[in-house]
């Protein structure tokens, strides 16, 4: 090779290194425009204007009503929703036999009424709780119409008492102890009185009573232990007695 042009290549690789380490007046432009561009680092987290907000977990249900009704619950996720469902389906699941209801019973009251009314419930359908919550609605519906009853049969009693004393007057004493003989000459209890109370009212058992402890007095009714060989009453209020007192016998 030419000694020329060996110097001119060696040359040439002088100002190349020379222009590397430092740039010459003017030669800094070209060779920046020479040097290969850096490309600038990817920041690690981009704006969040630029960021994609992620599908909601619910938005692929088709259906818009069932979307809105998940929307309307608040449920965070899928688990959250099937967490719920789980949950409800405890509370409102019918139980295996009618004999899980347990249905509540007043005390005094018989059970056969709950027995029969937790088969309704079952063939029904109803879950345990809300069965126990009917059975005890229906309990103090009924516990307050009774009680209601009772207060009227009180102060209608009060009532007829009032109309007695007024109808009978002065003798109205006698009288009450004529009654009160007669309950105790045939033995009637307490529960046998409520009954007949229960039936003809205060005032007309009062004056039932009256009429059998006055013929009792008068000798024309024979409690047990008297003539069984006597025919029948005429009388029709001692006809009643008889019938409503076995152990009675007219004269």
């Amino acid at each position: 090779m030419h000694v020329l042009n060996k110097r001119f290549l060696f040359s040439r690789l002088l100002r190349d290194q020379a222009a590397g380490e430092t740039p010459a007046a003017g030669g800094g432009q070209a060779a920046a425009a020479a040097a290969p561009a850096v490309a600038p680092a990817v920041p690690a987290t981009p704006p969040a204007d630029s960021q994609a907000t992620a599908p909601a977990w619910h938005d692929s249900i088709q259906d818009a009503g069932l979307k809105a009704f998940i929307q309307g619950k608040g449920f965070k996720d899928a688990g959250d929703a099937v967490r719920a469902l789980h949950d409800l389906e405890g509370l409102t699941a019918k139980p295996e036999s009618a004999d899980a209801y347990k249905l509540p019973v007043p005390d005094g009251q018989d059970a056969a009424f709950a027995t029969e009314a937790s088969k309704w419930m079952h063939e029904a359908g109803i879950p345990v709780a809300q069965a126990q919550a009917l059975a005890a609605k229906w309990n103090q519906y009924q516990a307050d119409v009774q009680k209601d009853a009772d207060t009227e049969r009180q102060q209608q009693g009060e009532r007829d008492v009032q109309a007695l004393k007024k109808e009978w007057g002065g003798e109205y004493d006698a009288n009450t102890e004529l009654a009160r003989r007669a309950v105790r000459t045939f033995g009637a209890d307490e529960q046998m009185l409520e009954k007949l109370s229960k039936s003809l009212g205060d005032g007309e058992t009062l004056r039932l009573f009256h009429r059998i402890g006055k013929h009792l007095g008068e000798g024309t009714l024979i409690p047990a232990g008297g003539d069984r060989g006597a025919s029948p009453p005429a009388n029709s209020d001692a006809a009643r007695a008889a019938r409503m007192f076995p152990s009675m016998k007219s004269s």
